[in-house]
């Protein structure tokens, strides 16, 4: 019923008898590591029939795909063969819900290496949970648990799941810890409102940037705009909010990293931008800021080639490598190397953090890209890190910043660290997934907030960044989600790098500043009656039909939004109800 295909670099193949563990209504199925002594494989593959479907019959898969869209449902009907590989060391669970057949599975052992082959061939679909294993011995044994869960749906799967991430792997209640935390209760209670202050060229033109050959910054947002901001908020009544800086330090957003200090001397230098935080803080608005520690450029002042994260090639030889993801176009910065992630948290987070801590800012601390970047392995000899060893790297680090600064948020939905995550900017950068997007999804769905809202603050895509000036569609995905209003000055910046939409707010002038804040107030109005449920669970999500969908929470309210006659609904438990219409 279960067995472990494992493929050699040369693509030869072994296949081996998985061990099985019943506990009654779950099963723990196994690959032990002295299965794989003395030998190199590059993946190892678990293939069992509880994870096949037939075209035509009751139910669907859901599963993981990446940090464009999140969680996915397929249905078991008509489509073209095509296959899937989901985002590598992300949330490794999946499902087959809506039939007798309904099994809910969760891969332990290996999880950070692991992914899930989605396959339709001919009238089959599959899953088979795949372990990347690149030719290096497993250090754990490689293990997949399997709970009977008949005719389930994604909902009561992720109420198991989040039992589990509370039980086993310490995440807590929001509103247990926003009681020990002043800055995360006023963070939960309020918008996140960013500003990119500047940046250089994207792609850039200089991919190997010295102080001479640097591209030139372009300034968006001053100290002296920043604090026409504020005033304008009070002006306008918005007396909680936290302000998240981006691109506020020496050659700006993405600029220098993993440098992270001083201020640019363009927006103002370290002086006026203590000044300015200090102010905002009296106002009663928290002010934070967005650092980088997992890449590198040559620019940077702390730039060391010992601290990068090393492959090793055929003839055993150690080199530092880019970032994949952007090796083609390179950065604001230029090249950017990986750091190893060991480096990234022993060395520059606990040099730098505390020098950024410094000037001032307190609140939910930013470090870019932990939950929504594949964590780097080393192969360095003097600071070898496995995946797994990446991942308690950057626990670290939003240890490190929780104890600095109040609290840690980052983006993307890898939730191996959502025990120290207190919000997500985004959880994906689409909605609605579409077979436009690939054959095999039929539709999004919310199966991360079904797991983590009343743990995690978190805002849906980002498309629903600034969304009150988006269309009603993005508007009613805010709401449908339970999200946490994020808004962003300057969010565009260069036209391959406007993936939060061609909408924003702008801080040129006076009447671009009144314009946008007017835009935030209008969503903190809207978040006001409703900011009492990010203390809630998300319990359960229906589609009632074709635009309609339906979100129950831990308390009973219940949230109905409507598509087509593009309004919601929102009943609270006491009786009380919200109907709003949208244009």
């Amino acid at each position: 019923m279960f067995r472990f295909i494992a493929t050699t670099p040369g693509g030869a193949v072994n296949t081996f008898p998985a061990v099985v563990e019943d506990f009654g209504t779950a099963l723990k199925v196994s690959a032990p590591t002295r299965l794989f002594e003395g030998l190199k494989y590059r993946t190892a593959v678990l293939e069992t029939p509880l994870l096949t479907a037939k075209e035509g019959e009751p139910g669907y898969f859901f599963f993981p795909t990446n940090f464009g869209c999140g969680f996915v449902q397929c249905l078991f009907n008509a489509k073209p063969d095509g296959e899937f590989l989901s985002w590598l060391s992300a949330m490794p669970v999946c499902g087959l819900c809506g039939s007798e057949r309904a099994v809910f599975v969760r891969v332990e052992g290996g999880a950070a290496d692991a992914r899930f082959v989605v396959r339709k061939a001919g009238d089959t679909y599959s899953i088979s949970p795949r372990f990347e294993l690149e030719g290096e011995q497993p250090e754990e044994d490689l293990s997949v648990f399997f709970y009977r869960m008949p005719n389930a749906d994604y909902s009561e799967m992720a109420r198991l799941y989040r039992k589990y991430q509370m039980e086993v792997k310490g995440c807590r209640p929001l509103r247990e810890r926003a009681e020990e935390r002043e800055a995360l209760r006023l963070a939960g209670e309020g918008p996140e409102i960013r500003v990119r202050m500047g940046w250089k060229p994207i792609p850039t033109p200089i991919r190997f940037q010295t102080e001479e050959n640097e591209p030139p910054l372009h300034v968006t947002c001053t100290v002296p705009q920043l604090n026409q901001i504020i005033d304008k908020m009070q002006e306008a009544g918005i007396k909680n909010a936290e302000l998240c800086l981006v691109g506020w330090a020496l050659s700006g957003h993405d600029g220098r990293f993993p440098q992270q200090v001083p201020t640019d001397p363009r927006y103002g230098g370290d002086r006026e931008m203590k000044k300015f935080i200090a102010r905002a803080q009296r106002m009663g608005y928290q002010v934070v800021c967005h650092t980088v520690s997992c890449g590198a450029y040559t620019l940077a002042d702390n730039f060391d080639l010992k601290d990068l994260a090393k492959r090793r090639n055929e003839k055993g030889e150690y080199y530092p490598f880019s970032r994949d993801i952007y090796k083609a176009k390179g950065l604001n910065g230029g090249e950017p190397y990986a750091v190893c992630p060991q480096r990234a948290y022993e060395r520059y987070a606990k040099e730098d953090l505390p020098k950024v801590r410094a000037l001032g800012f307190s609140g939910l601390h930013y470090v870019d890209e932990l939950t929504a970047y594949v964590p780097e392995k080393c192969a360095d000899p003097d600071h070898p890190v496995s995946r797994k060893k990446a991942q308690d790297c950057y626990r670290k680090i939003a240890q490190l910043s929780r104890a600095l600064f109040g609290g840690y948020q980052s983006e993307g939905f890898m939730d191996f660290m959502s025990a120290d995550v207190d919000a997500i900017l985004y959880v994906g950068c689409r909605s609605k997934a579409t077979s436009a997007v690939n054959p095999l999804f039929d539709e999004g769905i919310p199966f991360w907030q079904l797991v983590y809202h009343g743990i995690i603050l978190s805002n849906p895509i980002a498309g629903t960044v600034n969304y009150t000036i988006k269309d009603a569609r993005h508007r009613l995905l805010f709401i449908e989600y339970g999200g946490r209003p994020v808004f962003y000055f300057n969010s565009k910046f260069g036209p391959a790098r406007n993936w939060m939409g061609d909408l924003d707010l702008y801080n040129d002038d006076e009447g671009d500043i009144e314009k946008s804040v007017a835009a935030i107030k209008e969503g903190c109005e809207e978040y006001e009656p409703l900011k009492y449920l990010q203390y809630e669970f998300m319990d359960k999500h229906e589609k009632l039909s074709k635009n309609v969908y339906r979100t129950t929470y831990s308390d009973g309210t219940v949230v109905t939004v409507d598509y087509g006659a593009l309004s919601y609904r929102v009943e609270k438990p006491d009786g009380g109800t919200i109907v709003k219409e949208l244009k």
